[in-house]
């Protein structure tokens, strides 16, 4: 009986071997292809110069004090410079619900890496604009 049974076994293991052998497989090519993301997905947040006023909701609602606001760096008449510190940052979403003006929004773009940790506090620069496209960068990065 032992030998039927481990045969039974054995043949109940391969009927499982190829039937995921003929699937699609579960992972992405990660630094080549990216996954595609629900529609809200909270990742890099995108601030809008032109329709903010400086009126600091954003800081106040976050719980986390990620955000940073300079009055004094001014393109507009109101205006502010915001700073984000994304060690800090749990992309909870309140920031952006608290703008009254819609000039704070998040993309799908998740992957925030950088070489130093000073790297990721992103200033005005870097969060008006997305700089590069996320997925050709990381493919570059590793051929």
């Amino acid at each position: 009986m032992g030998f039927i049974s481990t045969l039974g076994d054995i043949f109940r293991i391969l009927k499982h071997v190829f039937r995921q052998a003929f699937r699609r497989p579960f992972t992405y090519f990660y630094p080549y292809e990216d996954r595609p993301y629900p529609e809200l997905t909270r990742g890099r947040h995108i601030h809008i110069r032109e329709n903010c006023t400086a009126c600091a909701q954003c800081v106040r609602a976050c719980p986390v004090a990620a955000i940073r606001i300079d009055k004094e760096d001014r393109k507009f008449e109101k205006d502010a410079a915001l700073y984000f510190d994304y060690t800090r940052c749990i992309f909870c979403g309140d920031c952006v619900a608290a703008c009254r003006f819609e000039a704070l929004y998040h993309t799908k773009i998740v992957d925030i890496s950088e070489g130093d940790k000073e790297d990721l506090i992103y200033g005005p620069d870097k969060i008006t604009t997305l700089d590069r496209d996320p997925l050709e960068w990381r493919g570059g990065r590793f051929r």
